[in-house]
């Protein structure tokens, strides 16, 4: 290498590394800068997940079945960095038809999480992605998009843990549901 190509090859690098650097400050000043609190011990140290299949079956000519028509899946994983609260939420989305036409869709959102009184708490994303992936369909193909704008919009919910058959389940309802009557959603407690 000559003295030219070793100087670009050296500012090419520093200036990569720079990037890689300010990347990474960039993200943990979104993080440091919104708000979060410490983890109640309910929702430490485990996995809150969320599954259900659809009613309906696809089969193929034999009679096997290939799938069904929706599948879906939610987990929120709590952890702390420092004493201040941090929420990975994930999503699957799957559909079917009888053409053998899959959607798949995965969310991933990470962010701050804050709780306030005994009962609720705010999700603050700060970063997340999604990912379509279309197989057996007249557009297959797979679509990557980072989260923006309102895709980060904070999400406040309402909270209760409950036992219910020997299990730990987390009901979570919208901000709104005061008397808590109408669960958005109800996690299970998986280690």
């Amino acid at each position: 290498m000559n003295k030219q190509s070793t100087l670009l090859y050296v500012l090419l690098m520093s200036f990569l590394m720079s990037n890689c650097q300010k990347s990474k400050s960039v993200k943990e000043e979104l993080y440091a800068n919104t708000p979060a609190t410490a983890i109640p011990a309910a929702f430490k140290e485990g996995i809150w997940f969320w599954g259900n299949l659809g009613p309906i079956a696809f089969f193929d000519r034999d009679g096997h079945q290939v799938g069904n028509e929706t599948e879906a899946a939610r987990q929120y994983t709590f952890t702390e960095v420092d004493g201040k609260g941090r929420v990975e939420f994930m999503q699957y989305l799957g559909l079917r038809n009888a053409s053998n036409c899959v959607t798949e869709i995965y969310t991933t959102k990470k962010g701050t999480i804050a709780f306030e009184g005994t009962d609720k708490f705010t999700f603050y994303p700060v970063e997340g992605n999604f990912r379509t992936i279309k197989k057996g369909c007249s557009n297959n193909g797979t679509q990557n998009r980072e989260a923006t704008g309102n895709d980060l919009t904070p999400e406040p919910y309402l909270w209760e843990v409950k036992m219910f058959d020997n299990k730990k389940l987390l009901y979570i309802y919208n901000a709104v549901d005061i008397n808590k009557q109408d669960p958005v959603f109800v996690y299970q407690y998986v280690k």
